[in-house]
Formats: structure tokens, C-alpha cells, sequence
């Protein structure tokens, strides 16, 4: 797709969002339902509320532009606004209408058939969609406390066993490192292969049960927190989560783990404003 130097300001970042493959060159090869599912996806992890009001631009594409208005007048009856024709390094030519509106998967996924519909009555090519903030001034705005999932994981030899360790490297752009400075270390031991001192089978799925309990307790509490990273080696599994509140997170884990009802388990919460817990997980992870 094309944009022009001040559609930028209009578009969600694109490869922040990993969605710059989302429009595809031909008719013949059309953007599935999937990929707009997999945007819409990544727009709410990345903390864009899609369920509001924004400006969806839709770009057409022809080795020639004699059809481009006719195409714009057939489309202004149904709300679109005319924004302009422009030629291309390669000479080809660009339609760029928008719409102000709301879209869900299916939606669009509808809409995007309709306008490939209409390019083949004109013999162009719809190329495909952006969205922005309705104010043009101003870029999407988004949950900044929302955390995307970009978890890494990477395995070394520790005290001549595997140890696994995995994280979430999203953090490294999280704003707001300075409000949570408390991170809840919980430690529980597993049932362990007696080779590698990794979990057997069907353990790993319980201790991944285990640790969603903890966290949705704190939340279903309205405790904010965050699950950062993990590590796993010689029976005994540690998992971090970052939380701003020290004083109602231990009452909670207190009164489970004085509940008998889950694994084993302690925990303890260290103050840590700098995040050098996290800082060091990373620099054992690799950036790529």
C-alpha cells in the first residue's frame, strides 16, 4: 500500500504492530479473513481500542487514473470522502478515499469485498486499508498500561542441568516501569524427570494452571498486575509478576497459600523500583 509522508501521523504504527503485510497487491490474492482477525488481535493487545471511531483510509491502485473518479463518485454516495490521486515512483497510479467509522473483523473483511468487487467493474486494483485517529492531528490513541505478549524463551546449562527460561521482552517498552516496583517471586517444585530434572509430561501443564490461578486472583482482587518472566531448572519452578500494590497482593497470596487448596508454593516480594530482576533476565535473552 502507499502512504504518503502525512498519512504516517494518521496510521497505527504498522510494523509496531507487525501488520505491514496486511495489504496485499491483487485482486487475485486478497486479504483473508485471518490476517484482518490476526490486526484486529494485535490493535487490542497493543492497547488500541478498535471498537470506536476512526478513520479508515482505502487505497485503489491503475497503471492509468482514468477511472479513479468515477470510482470516487460511485463510492461518495455511500459516505466516502474523496482525499486524493497521486502518481508513484513506478508510475502507477493511486486512489486514497476514507471513511470515518467502526469496524470489527467482519465487517471489514465485508467491505474489503465489496470494494474488490468494484475495482473488477473498473478494471483497477484495491489494494487495501489503513486506519487513524479521526483527528488527523493526532496519532491512535491507546491503553499505555496494555502489554502485548512478545515472549522469548531460551535454554542454558546451569550447575550441569537445563535450566528454561521465558519472558515477556514486551516490557522493554513499557512505560510505567516506575509505578510497579514490587515484583511477587513464587516458587513451587514439580515432579521432575530424573535425567534432566525437567517436568514430566502433564506437569507442565498444571504448573501453567497454577500460575494463571495466581494471577487471576490478583486481578478478580483488583490488583494490577503483570506476568513478566520464568524460570525452570532441577525441580523447581519461579515465576515474577509485577505489581504496584506490595500490601494487597501478599494479603491474597497469603490467604492461598494458607488455603491448602493449590500445589505447594511461597513467595516473596521484592522491591525493585530499577527492575534489574527483569534487566537481568534480558540480558540472557537475545534481542532477535
Amino acid at each position: 500500500m502507499k502512504i504518503q509522508k502525512e498519512k504516517m501521523k494518521l496510521i497505527i504504527m504498522l510494523i509496531f504492530l507487525g501488520l505491514l503485510d496486511c495489504n496485499l497487491k491483487a485482486q487475485s490474492n486478497k486479504i483473508p479473513i485471518e490476517k484482518i482477525e490476526e490486526m484486529f488481535s494485535n490493535m487490542k493487545e497493543n492497547g488500541v481500542n478498535p471498537d470506536t471511531k476512526m478513520l479508515w483510509g482505502y487505497f485503489f491502485t491503475s497503471e492509468k487514473k482514468d477511472k479513479f473518479f468515477q470510482v470516487a463518485g460511485k463510492l461518495k454516495s455511500k459516505g466516502f470522502d474523496f482525499v486524493e490521486i497521486y502518481q508513484a515512483k513506478d508510475k502507477s497510479y493511486w486512489l486514497h478515499l476514507e471513511r470515518s467509522e467502526i469496524h470489527n473483523p467482519k465487517s471489514l473483511f465485508f467491505l474489503d469485498e465489496e470494494l474488490y468487487t468494484i475495482a473488477d467493474e473498473y478494471g483497477i486494483i484495491y489494494d487495501g486499508f489503513d486506519v487513524g485517529n479521526v483527528d488527523k492531528d493526532k496519532p491512535i490513541e491507546r491503553d499505555t498500561y496494555a502489554v502485548p505478549e512478545e515472549f522469548k524463551t531460551i535454554d542454558f546449562q546451569k550447575d550441569k542441568y537445563p535450566c528454561l527460561l521465558i519472558g515477556n521482552t514486551a516490557f522493554d517498552r513499557f512505560p510505567h516501569k516506575e509505578e510497579f516496583g514490587y515484583f511477587i517471586k513464587v516458587t513451587t517444585s514439580y515432579k521432575k524427570d530424573d535425567k534432566v530434572m525437567l517436568p514430566v509430561d502433564g506437569e507442565l501443564e498444571n504448573l501453567e494452571k497454577f500460575e494463571s490461578f495466581i494471577t487471576n486472583n490478583l486481578t478478580q482482587n483488583k490488583i494490577k498486575n503483570y506476568y513478566v518472566f520464568r524460570d525452570t531448572h532441577k525441580g523447581i519452578r519461579n515465576f515474577y509478576i509485577v505489581t504496584n500494590d506490595k500490601a494487597a497482593a501478599t494479603q491474597v497470596l497469603n490467604v492461598i497459600k494458607m488455603s491448602g487448596k493449590q500445589r505447594t508454593f511461597d513467595f516473596e516480594i521484592l522491591t525493585d523500583k530499577g527492575w534489574s530482576l527483569y534487566n537481568e533476565f534480558r540480558n540472557k535473552m537475545p534481542n532477535e
